[in-house]
C-alpha cells in the first residue's frame, strides 16, 4: 500500500534510480569498454548461445561453472586464455558480421556474436491499442542518417515510422500499434534484428472508500499485468487539471491500493502507464473521493 503526501499543494512524484556494476577477471580484449552483452559459461554451454551487438561493442563472458573454458573464434583470429571459475573474458567487435566461436577444451560448446550496424531495442513492457509507444535503438551510422521503423502484424513488414540518427548514435520514434506486431529498424541496406511489441487491451476497474478524512482507492488491471505501473490522480482546480498524487506497481494478483488523507472532496482516477509513469495506456472511470 502506498501513502500520498498529506499536503496536496506539495505533492509531486519523485523518481530516482541507481545502478551499480563491477568487472573482474582477466579481460583479454576491450578491457576499458563497458560490455554491451554478457554471456554466461555453464559446464557445457554458453548462455545465451547467440547475442546481437553493435559495431564497436564489447561482449563479456563469465565462467559460472567449475569447469575451465576458453572463448575462441572459429577462424582463429582471437582467443582467450583458459578461464577458470568466476573469471571473465571480454572482446570488442569492430566489424559487422556473424562471428562464431567455441571452447577449445569442450569443442561441443559453441556460440555466435552477430555484429550489426543498427540495433532496435526490444520493448520492455506491453503497449496498448491506439496509444503511442516509443521505440529506441542504436546505430553505427552517421548522425542525420534516415531510419525507417517497419512493422509486421502478420502480412509482412511495412513502414510504421520515420526518424533520423542523433549525434550520440541513438534514434527514437513513436509508433501507434493496434495489435501485437514485430518491429525492425532499416536504413539503406542495414537491417536490425526483429523485436516483438506485445499489445494488450487492458482495462482498469477502480473503487474508492472514505472513512473520516482517510481515503482508500483500489484498482484491478485486466488482463492480469503483475508489476505494471499505475498512478493515482486527483483533479485539483489549483493545479488546473489532473495531478498525480501517488504511484505504485500492481501486485501478483494485478491489484493495487492507495491510501491518503483529504480535507476536501475531489474527482479521482487511476491511470495505467508505461514504466515512465507518464505514458497513458488505460484509464479507470472517474471517482469522487474525500469527505462530503
Amino acid at each position: 500500500m502506498r501513502r500520498a503526501a498529506p499536503a496536496l499543494a506539495a505533492v509531486a512524484l519523485a523518481l530516482g534510480a541507481a545502478t551499480a556494476s563491477a568487472q573482474m577477471g582477466h579481460d583479454g580484449h576491450g578491457m576499458d569498454d563497458a560490455p554491451a552483452a554478457g554471456v554466461s559459461m555453464s559446464a557445457s554451454a554458453y548462455a545465451p548461445g547467440g547475442v546481437d551487438v553493435l559495431v564497436g561493442d564489447t561482449v563479456r563472458w563469465s565462467n559460472d561453472s567449475v569447469r575451465v573454458h576458453t572463448v575462441s573464434a572459429e577462424d582463429g583470429t582471437w582467443s582467450s586464455a583458459r578461464i577458470v571459475v568466476n573469471e571473465t573474458y571480454s572482446h570488442r567487435f569492430d566489424d559487422a558480421g556473424s562471428v562464431p566461436y567455441y571452447c577449445k577444451l569442450h569443442v561441443f560448446m559453441r556460440g555466435v556474436v552477430n555484429v550489426r550496424r543498427i540495433l532496435l531495442d526490444a520493448p520492455r513492457e506491453p503497449g496498448a491499442p491506439g496509444r503511442a509507444y516509443v521505440l529506441h535503438g542504436r546505430t553505427a551510422l552517421p548522425a542525420g542518417t534516415p531510419v525507417t521503423i517497419e512493422a509486421d502484424a502478420g502480412a509482412g513488414f511495412q513502414p510504421a515510422a520515420e526518424t533520423t540518427v542523433d549525434a550520440d548514435g541513438t534514434f527514437a520514434t513513436d509508433v501507434v500499434p493496434q495489435t501485437t506486431a514485430t518491429y525492425r529498424a532499416v536504413s539503406g541496406s542495414e537491417t536490425s534484428t526483429a523485436a516483438q511489441l506485445l499489445v494488450l487491451d487492458r482495462r482498469l476497474a477502480a473503487s474508492g472508500r472514505t472513512r473520516g478524512g482517510k481515503v482508500t482507492v483500489s484498482a484491478t488491471v485486466a488482463p492480469a499485468s503483475p508489476g505494471a505501473t499505475v498512478v493515482l490522480q486527483l483533479r485539483i482546480k489549483q493545479r488546473f487539471g489532473w495531478w498525480p498524487v501517488a504511484r505504485a506497481k500492481v501486485d501478483k494478483h494485478s491489484r493495487v491500493s492507495f491510501s491518503l488523507r483529504l480535507a476536501h472532496r475531489y474527482p479521482a482516477r487511476v491511470v495505467l502507464t508505461l514504466a515512465d509513469g507518464a505514458t497513458q495506456l488505460a484509464l479507470s472511470r472517474t471517482l469522487r473521493v474525500g469527505p462530503r
